[in-house]
């Protein structure tokens, strides 16, 4: 085998392949970059098992010029740190004897020991199924609003990951752990008739957003248990969860007794100021104390101390006195998925959950329950 290729653009191959590799793994192959030449292109695999990653190279999208067909299996960390330390723009890779891996630059020359290219298992990407095709910035930021609310060690296997359903013609994006729910639809723009519900796995969801970055196309395959997503050249496959998603869209009150109306950034700041260090490393319960048309921030940390503010940038639709308490994290969490100025708190009452979402827009939910002081 023997070729040469842009270096930065290898380098950004490798580095998205190897970024799912568990070098823990039992299988040693495992914990190899698997490159296979044909004529015209190469293929770039990496896989744990679980997650597997295929990018093809060629000449237009990285200027490869094969000499050699064939397949190498290498070590990614000492293949990585070498194109890092390079500032040539090309480098030449050959493989001698099936052990070495040789490659070389017009002014140096690195030679370094691989695996056995022939136990690397033959892995199969599914590239036919039920596609749904999605804006693929819209996607990435669906994924970072929602998934603040997926517990990956939930003892449900069910709530391990993000749920995508499809139905009236809109994705509907969702994620929870029992004390809070985030919800996010992105309505599609051609009509889409195949009923989906299915959920993607904690370590799929974080990282697909970095492969994401600057796509151009985004299409989501379903078949069988998988899911792979063709991101222009390369795909991202994973497992599914098993079991049912529950139908979070039932936790949403429809009526409210109070809304307040908050600068989102001001407010965040005010909570940021309420959330005290503790020696425990868990987060505050805040207090927020709505009376006589204000609103009090309050936090207590035992044997430290409390703080207190009036909070003054807000409008409300009614003058309801209410006093409901929340996980610091999660009411933060919450505000800062929007990026609007002005988002939206609807309350009940002090048992009821939090509804937060940008003004006149339900295209993004986030919901919280409340915590209860001394339980």
């Amino acid at each position: 085998m023997k070729f040469s290729i842009n270096r930065i653009k290898l380098l950004e191959e490798l580095n998205k392949a190897n970024k799912i590799i568990d070098t823990r793994n039992i299988n040693p192959a495992f914990s190899g970059i698997f490159l296979e030449a044909s004529v015209d292109r190469m293929v770039v695999i990496s896989t744990n098992g679980t997650l597997a990653f295929k990018s093809i190279l060629n000449n237009v999208n990285s200027d490869l010029d094969i000499n050699i067909p064939g397949k190498v299996l290498i070590k990614p960390k000492y293949v990585l740190e070498t194109l890092r330390r390079s500032e040539e723009e090309f480098v030449n890779f050959s493989v001698i004897e099936d052990s070495e891996l040789k490659i070389t630059t017009d002014h140096a020359e690195f030679n370094i020991n691989i695996l056995d290219a022939d136990d690397y298992p033959m892995l199969g990407f599914r590239e036919k199924g039920i596609v749904l095709e999605i804006d693929p910035r819209e996607f990435k930021k669906t994924i970072n609003q929602t998934i603040v609310t997926v517990d990956e060690y939930n003892k449900k296997l069910s709530l391990t990951g993000l749920n995508l359903k499809v139905q009236n013609n809109e994705v509907i994006i969702s994620g929870t752990d029992t004390f809070r729910i985030s919800q996010r639809i992105i309505k599609l723009e051609e009509s889409f008739d195949e009923l989906v519900n299915i959920t993607i796995p904690f370590k799929t969801i974080v990282e697909l957003p970095k492969l994401l970055d600057n796509a151009r196309k985004l299409k989501i395959i379903l078949s069988d248990g998988y899911v792979t997503f063709s991101i222009d050249s390369v795909l991202f496959q994973s497992n599914l969860i098993d079991g049912q998603f529950p139908n979070v869209s039932q936790a949403f009150p429809k009526e409210f007794a109070q809304t307040l109306i908050v600068d989102s950034k001001s407010f965040l700041k005010a909570l940021n100021r309420a959330d005290l260090p503790n020696d425990d490393g868990l987060p505050p319960i805040i207090n927020l104390r709505i009376e006589n048309g204000k609103i009090f921030i309050k936090s207590t940390i035992s044997e430290i101390g409390n703080y207190e503010e009036e909070f003054e940038n807000f409008k409300t639709t009614d003058d309801l006195d209410l006093q409901i308490s929340f996980n610091a994290k999660f009411l933060t969490d919450a505000i800062k998925t929007f990026d609007s100025e002005q988002i939206e708190l609807k309350f009940n009452d002090s048992i009821k959950p939090l509804v937060v979402q940008r003004a006149n827009d339900e295209t993004l939910k986030q919901v919280i329950l409340p915590t209860f002081l001394g339980n």
